[in-house]
């Protein structure tokens, strides 16, 4: 009995240990997994935009994709080629709505939403395009309408987050953070932005850019332009070393939320 009593506290002891060893394997497999998890980055122009060529041409110079978010009142068959051409290129096109209407108010009727949603994505998809993703108008969506936008797409910015851009932020309550509004209106500097960048890289973020027109009809301080293609190109600039020393992943809108979010 006291042979077989010592055989069993040695086999419960070793495999104890075992799963304990185990364990820590998992744990420190689940830690590598995350430690190694880099920051990634995206941009999306709004509008639909003749100007969208001219992005799509600087964002080649970095071997970059862009993505294009669509108000799908202003697509037609002309220029439904062009963006299924960069659809098939895999830059990802987001809808945008069909009017553009401010979608903060909680008193909007809720049929008529529901259909700036349904109808977009539609519009758009039966030129061959697949939308999984959509930008509200106006930046915010009043959380009454969340429910709609989960309905048809797989992701959405929303800006009901809090102004976080981590994996605690639900995909349909994504914001962006806007070039316009963050570079110098007296110098062009893009100091703010580099600063954003460089928080995103340590906090391991998914950070999405946004803009319009190229170059942006906002103005800065001397009433040019806000955003000029060479503002655009120091920004790109500054993310293409940090991408190519391995420290983030520039990527399209569908892939960067699908990689983050994986």
């Amino acid at each position: 009995m006291r042979v077989l009593y010592f055989k069993l506290r040695e086999f419960f002891f070793l495999g104890g240990l075992s799963m304990l060893m185990m364990g820590c394997g998992l744990h420190q497999s689940i830690t590598d997994k995350d430690d190694h998890r880099k920051a990634i980055f995206s941009f999306v122009f709004d509008d639909l935009n003749a100007t969208d060529t001219t992005v799509k041409n600087i964002f080649d110079e970095y071997n970059f994709k862009p993505s294009f978010a669509l108000v799908s009142k202003k697509l037609n068959a002309e220029t439904a080629k062009l963006y299924k051409s960069y659809y098939e290129e895999g830059i990802s096109i987001l809808s945008h709505s069909i009017t553009h209407p401010k979608m903060r108010d909680s008193t909007l009727d809720v049929a008529m939403i529901n259909r700036e949603f349904q109808y977009s994505k539609e519009t758009i998809e039966k030129y061959g395009i697949e939308v999984t993703g959509f930008v509200t108008p106006n930046s915010y969506l009043h959380p009454q309408y969340l429910k709609l936008a989960e309905e048809y797409y797989e992701y959405s910015f929303t800006n009901n987050n809090d102004n976080k851009f981590d994996k605690s932020v639900p995909k349909h309550s994504l914001a962006r953070y806007g070039i316009e509004a963050n570079i110098s209106s007296v110098d062009h500097n893009i100091e703010t932005i580099v600063s954003r960048i460089d928080s995103a890289i340590a906090e391991k973020e998914l950070l999405v850019f946004y803009g319009h027109q190229m170059p942006s009809t906002y103005k800065d301080d001397e009433g040019n332009s806000r955003v000029n293609t060479e503002d655009l190109r120091n920004i790109l600039d500054y993310l293409k070393a940090k991408s190519d020393n391995n420290e983030c992943k520039v990527l399209s809108a569908d892939a960067a939320v699908a990689e983050y979010y994986n």
